[in-house]
């Protein structure tokens, strides 16, 4: 006992005492002084609580602790410990000291506590706070008592205050404080916590710094006589009405406050300060107010003061209003009757009777105006319907007309192969070379017949079924000029020059092959026929730079008889031809909506520059950076939207991918793209996928990944806080993580990387790069756990691609080096100076460095044991012991493991020559 100081003593019902000393609260020996245990030793709950103030009994066996660091209850009987919950027990505030506790007889709990006094009804579940600002003379609150007619008294730093509570109608408490001061006779400076006693014959004892007070409030005499309050003052924006004084030119107040019965003021006086005074000359530091304004708020509001009161109110709205105060004597004795006052607060003439009369009529009008508009509108609106359901009957038309035209090319194919196909065979054996010649002719126009079949079931697909993009990489300007060149035998014929010209060697990009053919042969085959003999025709082929993007830009020129303004608005609608004096010229009108539609499929553009009797030139625009394999599929009128196949995740059933097969978590919120991406990588991984950030974290904890790929912009959680989430975790901080986006800017680039993101890759993107980028990306965590196992010093930066498991191995290897001479440093010891479990310890372990803990602890003795083999003259039976091997034998076994030879070799084998320890 010498060395702890007690504060509060409490007998149990088998007469033990508890006593709370520094430390907490411990069972005292009466016979020796002594302290036979601390019940922070048998509850390690308790090890927060250590200053306790008091010991209050809460009931046989029981009673409540209290102290700096908040309060706790102990069953003696049971040897229980109950510690307020935060969430629950809302009486409970943590952080702040307390000094008493009291149940009354109504059943409240009061709690005395250095932030007021907090009060529980447990009934309602409902918890009361009394402060300075509700009467309290200081918030710390030193000891808590109830008398026998159930008023309480609490003594704070600076005086006593008297607590009465009363039940309110519709439920509840309301409390009636009167603080008591230096003033009333009790002794200046602080009452003592816990130093408060209530005697048998209901005297009442609080102790402070200069002694202590007794009194009896059943003897107390309390005065009766009520202060009759009055109305003294009025104030307009902070400035004193005068009686009699115009203010804002009108007189308020033609006579003083306590005979003015009611005031007006206009819409812009509303802001108005009332002062009144209770009349209290008796003790007038002792004065109490209670007011209210009716049809303002619904609440008396209770003030106390030295001798005036006042009330403040802003913005008060036109109507009438009515204020009413009490005042009361220091014995909280209330006036019977209030002083009243009339306020009556004039609308600016635009909120008057008249103006809402002007306001009605303009509503009035509004609504016959908007309802003439709406009729109008439905009129508008039918005649539109009109004319879509004639637009749509005109289009029903057109496409009975088409399907009946694509049934009959369908019925053409057939007797076409059969026409082509023999009178190939037949020119082969034909050696008259006037039928060969004749043969060749009817061969070229049957292929130009299935040439126009073929563009007209194109047409079909693409108006009716969707048309699919398959991309795939090839050189442009080649491709270009081989199609050109197909072209020269047939201007040859008809005498039109052809020239091919590119301002770039080669440019390799990904395009649908198939349909850029048929581009390039569609508008080649136009400029043919319409171009003259003698004529010329020019192809070529450039970059272009619109709105930011790259393209390719292909443009057929030629000298033909070109058309006029009003053609070129509709020269790529179907069915539409262009009237010209070249009747036999005249072509299907399907070709050039062809080529439009394959143009805008690849997302580009066609333009068209035409002269009547100048000629022609048509330019259609390519991006550059189409995806590779993308696939592509749009409807007639539609926009253009990815899709893919739906391939099952791996590992749904939770097992461990099989042999040496990386796993990868794709998490992307398109799914058409999602699957597309799993069915690449389902080849070389096994790839578990989710759609957003929220449930990728939640698949990286259940399948723990090799690598994740994520989509920046998600719904729930986004790429930035999915990757930050992943990299300041130290589960999951070593996972390489590629975030994929659409975004093109430095900023977004800076903001990945600065959330850890091992590589950032732009959309649209070729897939072979992102391919490679997974790969490189899991080889050098591989070469990186090599790294670790070759060198004998060791570089956690070196073999980490965070700082957070930089940090990670760094910590692991300064435990095992502190514990390098302790053989009995296990696995578990590792794991609990990391804080980790053991489960995690391992994966954390395996996947950077590809250890067990326990191979790593003992490749780290083993390292520091050839550093010591090379760099000092101990021996190696005492090498083995420093680095914690306790017999000679296994030392030398997992040395030559490791290093391939005993250490008697490895000393010699590093001694010979003049370098650092061999690996």
């Amino acid at each position: 006992m010498a060395q702890n100081v007690s504060r509060a003593l409490y007998e149990d019902s088998r007469g033990n005492y508890w006593t709370s000393v520094n430390g907490g609260v411990g069972l005292l020996n009466p016979n020796d002084g002594t302290i036979e245990f601390m019940l922070h030793e048998r509850h390690p709950e308790l090890k927060n609580f250590k200053l306790i103030h008091s010991l209050c009994p809460i009931g046989k066996d029981c009673f409540a602790a209290m102290g700096d660091n908040g309060l706790f209850y102990y069953d003696a009987g049971k040897d229980e410990v109950q510690i307020p919950d935060i969430c629950k027990d809302k009486y409970y505030k943590p952080g702040i000291k307390y000094f008493g506790l009291l149940t009354d007889v109504r059943g409240l709990q009061w709690f005395a506590t250095e932030d007021g006094i907090r009060i529980w009804d447990k009934k309602s579940g409902r918890l009361y706070l009394l402060t300075t600002a509700e009467g309290l003379p200081n918030n710390a609150v030193s000891s808590i008592l109830e008398d026998r007619d159930g008023v309480v008294w609490a003594s704070t730093l600076n005086g006593i205050c008297k607590i009465i509570p009363r039940e309110e109608e519709k439920g509840g408490y309301c409390f009636s404080l009167v603080a008591f001061g230096v003033a009333d006779g009790l002794q200046s400076g602080m009452f003592y916590d816990h130093a408060a006693l209530k005697a048998k014959n209901g005297t009442l004892y609080f102790g402070g710094a200069h002694g202590f007070n007794y009194f009896n409030p059943g003897h107390m005499v309390y005065e009766e006589a009520a202060s009759q309050p009055i109305l003294t003052g009025l104030s307009i924006f902070n400035t004193p009405v005068r009686v009699g004084k115009e203010y804002e030119g009108h007189v308020i107040l033609s006579a003083p406050m306590n005979r003015t019965d009611k005031i007006e003021l206009r819409y812009d006086e509303n802001f108005i300060s009332i002062e009144f005074s209770g009349l209290n000359y008796a003790n007038p530091d002792h004065t109490y107010y209670k007011y209210r304004l009716k049809n303002y708020e619904e609440g008396w509001v209770e003030s106390h003061a030295t001798a005036q009161g006042r009330a403040v109110y802003t913005g008060l709205r036109p109507g009438e209003y009515e204020f009413e105060v009490y005042a009361a004597n220091g014995d909280k004795v209330w006036s019977k009757e209030p002083a009243r006052l009339s306020i009556v607060v004039h609308p600016p003439f635009w909120a008057t009777y008249y103006a809402m009369a002007v306001y009605v009529l303009m509503v009035v009008g509004m609504v016959y105006w908007i309802s003439r508009m709406y009729v109008h509108r439905e009129k508008e609106k039918m005649m539109e319907e009109r004319r879509a359901n004639a637009r749509r009957q005109q289009e029903h038309l057109e496409e009975m007309k088409l399907r009946f035209f694509t049934n009959i090319s369908h019925e053409f194919r057939t007797p076409l192969t059969l026409i082509l196909t023999p009178l190939g065979s037949l020119i082969k054996q034909q050696s008259d070379v006037d039928l060969k010649q004749r043969l060749v002719v009817i061969y070229r126009n049957a292929e130009k017949l299935l040439q126009l079949v073929n563009q007209l079931l194109d047409f079909r697909k693409l108006e009716m079924q969707g048309e699919r993009l398959s991309v795939s990489m090839g050189d442009i300007v080649v491709f270009v000029r081989d199609a050109v060149e197909a072209f020269c035998e047939l201007v040859k014929e008809k005498g039109v020059t052809l020239a091919f010209e590119s301002k770039i060697g080669h440019l390799y990009m990904n395009y649908d092959h198939d349909k850029v053919y048929k581009v390039v042969n569609n508008l080649l085959s136009n400029a043919v026929k319409f171009t003259p003999s003698g004529g010329r025709i020019a192809v070529r082929v450039e970059n272009s730079v619109r709105n930011g993007r790259e393209y390719v830009a292909v443009s057929v020129r030629d000298t033909g008889c070109g058309m006029e303004e009003k053609d070129k608005e509709r020269i790529f609608t179907r069915f539409y031809q262009v009237e010209s004096s070249h009747k036999s010229q005249s072509g299907s009108g399907i070709g050039l909506h062809l080529v439009k539609g394959y143009v805008d499929l690849h997302g580009g553009e066609i333009t068209v520059d035409s002269r009547t009797g100048e000629g022609s030139v048509f330019t259609f625009f390519l991006p550059t950076d189409l995806q590779h394999d993308e696939k592509v599929t749009i409807a007639h009128g539609e926009d253009k939207e990815t899709v893919g196949v739906s391939v099952p995740s791996a590992a749904e059933d939770g097992s461990e991918p099989s042999g040496e097969r990386k796993k990868l978590l794709i998490v992307e919120d398109n799914a058409d793209f999602r699957a597309y991406l799993v069915h690449e990588f389902s080849s070389d991984f096994d790839v578990v996928e989710a759609g957003d950030g929220a449930e990728g974290e939640e698949m990286v904890r259940e399948e723990w990944p090799d690598l994740v790929i994520s989509d920046l912009m998600m719904p729930k959680r986004d790429g930035i806080a999915f990757c930050q989430r992943m990299k300041n975790d130290i589960h999951t901080s070593h996972i390489p993580f590629i975030l994929l986006t659409a975004k093109m800017s430095d900023d977004a680039r800076i903001e990945s990387y600065k959330a850890g993101a091992d590589s950032y890759i732009s959309k649209p993107f070729n897939f072979e790069m992102l391919q490679v980028r997974v790969q490189k990306l899991i080889e050098q965590r591989e070469t990186r756990k090599e790294t670790f196992k070759k060198n004998i010093e060791i570089t956690p930066s070196e073999i980490t691609t965070t700082s957070l498991d930089e940090e990670f191995v760094k910590k692991a290897v300064a435990f095992v080096e502190k514990n390098m001479d302790d053989s009995e440093y296990s696995l578990e010891d590792l794991s609990s100076d990391l804080g980790l479990s053991k489960t995690h310890l391992n994966r954390k372990l395996t996947v950077i460095l590809n250890m067990k803990p326990l191979q790593f602890i003992r490749s780290i003795r083993l390292k520091r044991a050839a550093q010591l083999l090379v760099g000092s003259q101990y021996n190696v039976v005492e090498i083995a012991d420093k680095v914690g091997f306790n017999t000679i034998k296994y030392f030398n076994r997992y040395f030559k493991e490791e290093f391939g030879m005993t250490p008697t070799q490895y000393r010699e084998a590093n001694k010979k020559v003049n370098k650092s320890p061999k690996t």
